[in-house]
């Protein structure tokens, strides 16, 4: 007799939204260009304040950030046209690359594939318990199986972009975002990293 066993992923949500973040990515996945902007960004926030270049930890960073509204103003205006930057060259790349290169990011955003205890037979859920204006409310989903019918045509899907965020639209209707951000706002030189979430 074979045994199934159900494996459950609980999330827990404060605020109105059933979808909370789904994946959290470095910057080797916001396509190819994506180092050479951050690089670019980064040298010339320090040739810009070179008083960072004297702050050795984060800590230093923040301090010489905090004590300096003008530079924190500069490199908050650079901090947002570096994302814009990021996520324009993604959607350059996703738009133009295979069809499989996007759905292979999609399935990394949306963490949409087999967990090992499904490519064993049994069965994976998540489960999500948020908060609504009359109580507390769950959703159940699969995100290994949920997109498979948008995922198996590419070509239906349309991607997207404003400022620092990409949308995968499906005829018409978002079903994932994957938004850009800095690690830190208080650290001048702070890595990017990416979130991704159904919608």
């Amino acid at each position: 007799m074979n045994v199934i066993h159900h494996g459950v992923s609980l999330k827990v949500s404060d605020n109105s939204s059933k979808h909370v973040p789904s994946s959290s990515l470095g910057i080797e996945h916001l396509g190819p260009e994506a180092k050479k902007h951050y690089d670019t960004h980064r040298k010339g926030i320090l040739k810009a304040h070179p008083k960072l270049r004297t702050a050795t930890n984060k800590e230093q960073r923040k301090a010489v950030l905090k004590a300096n509204p003008k530079m924190h103003a500069d490199i908050k205006k650079r901090n947002a046209d570096t994302l814009h930057k990021v996520a324009k060259s993604l959607h350059k790349h996703l738009t133009t690359s295979h069809p499989k290169e996007l759905v292979s990011h999609i399935r990394k955003v949306l963490h949409a594939h087999e967990t090992p205890m499904q490519k064993q037979g049994h069965n994976h859920i998540k489960h999500t318990t948020y908060q609504t204006s009359s109580g507390t409310k769950h959703h159940a989903s699969n995100p290994g199986a949920d997109y498979e019918h948008i995922l198996k045509k590419p070509h239906e899907i349309e991607v997207t972009h404003n400022g620092g965020t990409l949308s995968f639209k499906h005829k018409g209707k978002t079903f994932a975002r994957h938004a850009m951000k800095f690690d830190s706002q208080s650290d001048p030189l702070s890595s990017i990293k990416s979130a991704g979430h159904p919608a």
